[in-house]
């Protein structure tokens, strides 16, 4: 991995004490989802999209500019990244929102690119930019600053907050393959409804959270890393990381950052990172839920 590759470690070195933390949803569970780091050309740009557009929450932590959504972290930082999240086994950040049309509109007014889910095979016409999903209703896609992708579902709760981060959604030759190496990382179960070309995870005690498609586009496209790209890596929060830890290595998963226990001046968060067989990078918490 990268020295390059900045992580939560880092940001709370200097023992700050930032904002409350949002990861909100399923407290119990084992592993969920709870943050990103972006390599970005623009605090600026990215806060436009993120915080004034999205409805994220801009904050600071210490130096560190953070975007704050219910249930994810987005930590920010200057260093133009080589390349979108378009080439990189990561596909795009899903967001759940009450109103998918509106925030669609307010997107497009806002002047963000409406996209595509799938990237077409060679000489296919695109998917619909927009559509119905069989599962979270209506749906969209946009490209944000430095070409970030996300998608917009429609959200499944009632009374649903704006925006809730809602799922990760990743893209490889190789999906069913990248589905099965994450069942088994981070003891995800099978998600009934698969297709020719999508297939998806769920985590223990949240459900809905890791899908896969089938890439479709041109074939001599190989997948490189995240490191260094809009969205460098993706971030799990973790009961009990050590123990954790462990077991990914007894399941021949290297930790390449190994397992470290902070201290109290960095907030007591222990960290570890992995890096999937696709280049995707990804860092493990343990504590980020009870940042205050």
């Amino acid at each position: 991995m990268r020295n390059a590759i900045f992580t939560l470690a880092a940001l709370v070195s200097s023992g700050v004490s930032p904002a409350s933390a949002q990861l909100v949803s399923h407290p119990d569970a084992p592993v969920r989802i709870g943050h990103y780091h972006l390599n970005v050309t623009s605090i600026e740009a990215h806060k436009k999209f993120w915080a004034d557009t999205l409805g994220g929450k801009a904050i600071k932590f210490g130096g560190i500019d953070v975007i704050e959504f219910p249930d994810a972290f987005l930590f920010l930082r200057v260093q133009k990244p080589t390349g979108p999240t378009r080439g990189t086994a990561f596909d795009h950040i899903g967001f759940a929102v009450p109103d998918v049309p509106a925030m669609a509109k307010k997107l497009a007014a806002a002047g963000y690119q409406e996209t595509t889910g799938r990237e077409p095979k060679p000489g296919d016409a695109p998917p619909a930019a927009s559509g119905t999903s069989a599962v979270y209703g209506r749906f969209a896609y946009f490209l944000g600053p430095d070409g970030a992708k996300i998608e917009l579902v429609t959200s499944d709760q009632k009374d649903a907050p704006p925006i809730v981060a809602h799922h990760i959604h990743f893209i490889n030759k190789q999906y069913v393959e990248m589905q099965q190496w994450y069942m088994k990382a981070f003891d995800a179960t099978l998600r009934p409804g698969q297709t020719d070309f999508f297939i998806g995870a769920d985590l223990p005690g949240v459900g809905y959270s890791l899908n896969f498609f089938r890439w479709e586009g041109d074939q001599s496209i190989t997948h490189v890393p995240t490191a260094g790209r809009v969205v460098d890596h993706v971030g799990f929060e973790v009961k009990n990381l050590e123990a954790f830890s462990k077991t990914l290595e007894a399941k021949g998963i290297k930790l390449v950052r190994p397992y470290k226990k902070r201290d109290p001046a960095m907030n007591n968060i222990a960290t570890a990172t992995i890096v999937d067989p696709w280049g995707v990078s990804i860092e493990l918490t343990e504590g980020l839920d009870k940042i205050n």
